[in-house]
């Protein structure tokens, strides 16, 4: 066929760009780009959030009222899972665990012991731990603990030092997912490095091979109280960033695969459940696709027992879903984030969750319960941020609320979560005395909240006598201190108290306020002139 003599310089000038960019060179690939053609919008910044639609989501309809399974008060061998969302570590994340005696523990230092108290944890590892590979791919010399912005980076390539695998493990994380939008972030070479680094010390990881292992298992086990899970993970995709070695498991690409995957492990007698872990949605939306859903129903009909979802980097809600041959099958659609610096507030909006496994003397085994602590990634200051348990610490109703409304205040885990840990319990319900816990205070925790004991009031003080259920204060002489995200609080003159004011959470109606308060007018110490109303103990 002939072309004209403009067509066939074009495509000469294609050829060339096309070898330019994906030419190879020193160790690794050395693709000059350092951005991927097809970033996913998951930086630090952004305001999208996309809530649940009413009614049903591209053919989906959210669990209205508790969450129970049928094996709930079932007999036999009993496995209890706790899951956490992506692991994605901003820049200022990245320098705050380098720089912390704690590491990158640092960042979730309000939830180990959550973490720890399952017999297996998960997480979705989203990024390379690849030391020594800059953002082209190539071998370099390693910087140390130090975030250079070429081999240890952020958004939209992200690379973390291999120090996170150990504290991910010293914290009770039992297994992770390598399978994600961000898994060649540092091409073949780091996915390669990646994976040396979690044999090295020890963590099963799934949804990633070896590129000089096509006959590399897709998937890892786990064990816990003789029983033995499987765990398989596939992502939507790789930011276009070329697969060439056929390193990641493609979830809708090699859906086949994975189905089939699916079915394999499911028929094996040495296994005794398998969980499907997809990287998939759409980010920032709060209700999943019809191509998850499918995809979600064709796993469990498949064999797998539950899904569990991420990517989103915001909560999707949860689904019982009954397959052909009458399994009850559980799939949570998106966990959210576990730790990162996204700074919107369904993006710091997270949960840990609790899923309960019971083999039966049928030896099949079957889920008996779910539960959920509400999780909030709290800011402090530029470089210093925490994952926190919300009814542990109190306050940050917004982000609560937000959480609670998607997956019901039925199946939250006790605020006193503190004693169940060692043995949680997820099927409270075979406890016919059992009541659904009641929703804490947004002041609980701080100024103004509940206590018996001063580790209650997250710095400030437990005062008993004369405040129902007591109260969480300070004494002040003019000003009080104020908490972000937090009621503002105010140094007030209190009947019955002498010497000093009280701080106390200032209110403009008695709806504002804890059960037995009041929203009322109180001076303030030493200053009777200036007069706030605050939640004061409510009159006879």
């Amino acid at each position: 066929m002939l072309r004209s003599p403009i067509l066939a310089r074009d495509l000469l000038t294609a050829a060339l760009a096309t070898v330019s960019l994906w030419g190879c060179g020193d160790e690794g690939v050395a693709d000059p780009i350092t951005a991927p053609p097809e970033a996913s919008d998951d930086g630090a910044e952004g305001e999208l959030y996309v809530e649940t639609p009413e009614g049903k989501a591209d053919g989906f309809t959210p669990v209205e009222g508790p969450l129970t399974f049928e094996a709930a008060c079932a007999p036999g061998d009993r496995v209890v899972i706790a899951a956490v969302g992506d692991a994605l570590i901003h820049g200022r994340l990245q320098k705050q665990a380098l720089a912390a005696s704690e590491g990158f523990a640092s960042l979730w230092g309000g939830v180990p012991d959550l973490l720890a108290s399952a017999d297996i944890t998960y997480a979705n590892l989203e990024g390379p731990t690849a030391a020594g590979v800059s953002k082209q791919g190539r071998a370099v010399t390693d910087p140390g603990r130090r975030f250079d912005d070429w081999v240890y980076s952020s958004y939209p390539m992200f690379n973390y030092h291999p120090s996170l695998i150990d504290d991910l493990m010293a914290s009770g994380v039992d297994v992770v997912s390598t399978a994600n939008n961000h898994s060649l972030d540092r091409w073949a070479l780091g996915a390669d490095r990646t994976i040396e680094a979690l044999t090295e010390k020890g963590l099963p990881f799934t949804g990633t091979r070896p590129s000089d292992d096509p006959t590399h298992p897709w998937w890892t086990t786990t064990e816990a109280n003789g029983l033995k899970l499987a765990w398989l993970a596939c992502t939507y995709g790789t930011n276009g960033l070329p697969d060439r070695e056929d390193q990641v498991l493609n979830c809708f690409d090699d859906r086949a695969e994975v189905l089939g995957l699916v079915r394999e492990l499911a028929a094996r007698d040495d296994l005794d459940a398998v969980l499907v872990t997809p990287h998939w949605g759409q980010e920032y939306h709060a209700a999943p696709s019809s191509r998850q859903v499918d995809l979600a129903h064709d796993l469990l009909d498949a064999g797998a027992l539950a899904v569990i979802g991420s990517h989103p980097h915001v909560l999707q809600p949860w689904e019982k879903y009954t397959t052909a041959d009458g399994r009850e099958g559980f799939v949570i659609y998106s966990l959210g984030n576990f730790v990162s610096g996204q700074r919107n507030l369904p993006r710091r909006s997270t949960l840990l969750l609790y899923l309960g496994l019971t083999r039966g003397a049928d030896g099949v085994t079957r889920i008996h319960g779910a539960r959920y602590v509400p999780l909030h990634m709290t800011q402090r200051s530029d470089l210093s941020f925490e994952l926190e348990a919300i009814d542990r610490v109190g306050g940050h109703g917004d982000s609560r609320a937000l959480t609670v409304d998607m997956f019901g205040q039925w199946n939250v885990f006790p605020a006193g979560f503190e004693q169940s840990l060692a043995t949680p319990t997820l099927d409270p319900q075979c406890d016919p005395t059992w009541q659904p816990p009641a929703a804490p205070h947004d002041h609980d925790g701080w100024i103004g909240g509940r206590c018996e004991v001063d580790e209650a009031c997250g710095g400030a003080q437990c005062v008993t006598g004369g405040f129902p259920e007591g109260i969480c204060t300070e004494t002040c002489e003019r000003y009080c201190p104020d908490r972000a995200g937090r009621a503002t609080t105010f140094c007030a003159t209190v009947e019955g108290v002498e010497n000093t004011g009280l701080c106390l959470a200032q209110c403009e109606a008695d709806a504002e306020c804890r059960a037995g308060y009041a929203c009322q007018a109180a001076p303030r110490f030493g200053e009777a002139g200036t007069v706030k109303r605050v939640c004061l103990p409510s009159p006879e």
